[in-house]
């Protein structure tokens, strides 16, 4: 018997590519939401389920792995299946793979939980009822358990970005979408600083969700040779996001 799979081949356009004509981590992140909200459809829990009953799935936690570069023009497989849920978290994997699957050139692990819009509650994985998760793919891309991320003191930091939350932030949850996180702390680099690195590991924690007119403040602070920490913060002083970087020298 096979293990589930959802699979969808992605070629990579000029606008999802950064100035070094490769993929940007954003529009990664991007692939990774639409092959999880097409395989939610696929298993029947996906939009078509949650918008009648007033609920969505909120991602809390993702850690990225790349191993190659993917580039303008390319065409890559992207690969995803969830794993048997928590009480109330549901985990579900990712891997970018070369066309013929004979190379991974990237790897994904993330945390997701379901709520309620009407009151923001967390509500268990039983609600979904139609799955039996005993058939579930247990294998995991990215064998990642360090999901928190150590804050630093703002003063132990650098303001990198700063921006006011509008309207084209927004995804159909009427909150900012999670893929634009990973350019607000992306943004905190520059592009002298980038030219020279390669991203090996990325990790990104949400904590609050932002909506329109928030203030948000981006600090940085390496914690290590190549190894950055950048915090999220709102006008009232609360850590919405966390992230944390790895580069490698640019090959």
């Amino acid at each position: 018997m096979n293990v589930y799979e959802h699979k969808k081949d992605f070629q990579i356009k000029y606008c999802e590519t950064d100035f070094k004509d490769e993929l940007k981590l954003s529009a990664t992140l991007a692939y990774f939401e639409e092959v999880a909200g097409s395989s939610a459809d696929e298993l029947g829990f996906g939009y078509h389920f949650l918008k009648p009953n007033g609920y969505a799935f909120m991602v809390s936690g993702i850690c990225v792995e790349f191993y190659e570069k993917m580039e303008q023009g390319d065409i890559v497989k992207v690969c995803t299946w969830p794993n048997p849920p928590s009480y109330a978290v549901f985990g579900r994997e990712y891997e970018i793979r070369s066309t013929d699957e004979r190379r991974t050139l990237c790897k994904g692990t993330s945390r997701w939980c379901l709520v309620n819009l009407s009151d923001g509650k967390i509500l268990p994985s039983k609600t979904i009822e139609n799955q039996d998760y005993s058939t579930y793919n247990t294998s995991r891309a990215l064998d990642w358990k360090q999901w928190k991320i150590a804050p630093f003191p703002l003063d132990e930091g650098e303001l990198r970005f700063s921006l006011v939350i509008a309207n084209s932030e927004y995804d159909h949850n009427y909150h900012v979408n999670n893929t634009r996180y990973a350019d607000y702390a992306l943004n905190c680099f520059s592009i002298a600083e980038l030219s020279k690195l390669s991203l090996k590991r990325f990790q990104i924690s949400y904590h609050k969700q932002c909506k329109e007119g928030d203030a948000l403040r981006f600090y940085r602070k390496e914690t290590e040779r190549g190894h950055y920490v950048v915090l999220g913060v709102n006008q009232n002083q609360e850590i919405v996001v966390s992230t944390e970087f790895v580069f490698g020298d640019n090959a």
